[in-house]
């Protein structure tokens, strides 16, 4: 069976959420985070923008904005 990545990390590079570099939104922690996706967080601008370059080449960019698929404090 594969291993399933945590919901805390970057779908992109697996840094933590916790971990030092993680962006929060208004660089707040208590915020949550400030990047992610229907698929789920993102660390950076650097991975968001990856991301994003990525679901289009596939073509599965969803059609407009998302919920934070997670709940970082739950």
């Amino acid at each position: 069976m594969l291993a399933r990545t945590p919901k805390t990390v970057c779908i992109e590079c697996g840094l933590d959420f916790w971990a030092p570099g993680f962006a929060y939104y208004h660089d707040e922690i208590a915020n949550g985070p400030a990047y992610w996706s229907d698929r789920g967080l993102l660390c950076t601008p650097i991975c968001a923008t990856a991301h994003a370059r990525r679901r289009m080449a596939e073509g599965t960019m969803p059609v407009g904005p998302v919920d934070c698929p997670v709940d970082v404090f739950g």
